[in-house]
């Protein structure tokens, strides 16, 4: 999975300042959320609520960057719909693990089907994926 969906489990949110107007939970200056082993960071943090107060989409804007285990997501913007289950990267979005990388101006990652779609918006799409070498015996013949 490249990215783990933000809002499974409990959460914790610290900024500089929070403004809750009806739906919306905004979260400026220095906006840290965590969810399990992930930390979100960004200038600004908007959580959106449904009608029965639950989390139903996510906005970092500004610098935004999510990390867990050995993964590293960043954009000028990430936004995660749980309705959808949809997690959108846009503006010089990059998706790291390990030493494999994904570039491109807006990635899409569907979490249910694990399936990524990178568009390059007038650019290119990069990617590098350096094969791990294992204890197998590729090439030798006994």
């Amino acid at each position: 999975m490249l990215i783990s969906p933000l809002l499974a489990q409990a959460i914790s949110v610290e900024a500089d300042s929070l403004v809750y107007e009806g739906n919306k939970m905004i979260y400026e200056g220095n906006a840290i959320l965590k969810r399990g082993k992930g930390i979100l960071k960004a200038d600004k943090i908007i959580i959106f609520l449904g009608e029965k107060g639950k989390a139903e989409k996510v906005m970092a804007e500004g610098n935004a960057v999510y990390k867990e285990d050995n993964r590293k997501a960043t954009a000028k913007e990430i936004i995660h719909d749980m309705t959808k289950n949809v997690i959108i990267l846009k503006g010089k979005a990059r998706i790291e693990e390990g030493k494999n990388f994904i570039e491109a101006e807006e990635i899409t990652y569907y979490v249910d089907s694990g399936r990524a779609v990178a568009r390059g918006m007038g650019g290119r799409v990069k990617t590098f994926y350096a094969e791990e070498v294992g204890d197998e015996k590729a090439g030798h013949s006994e």
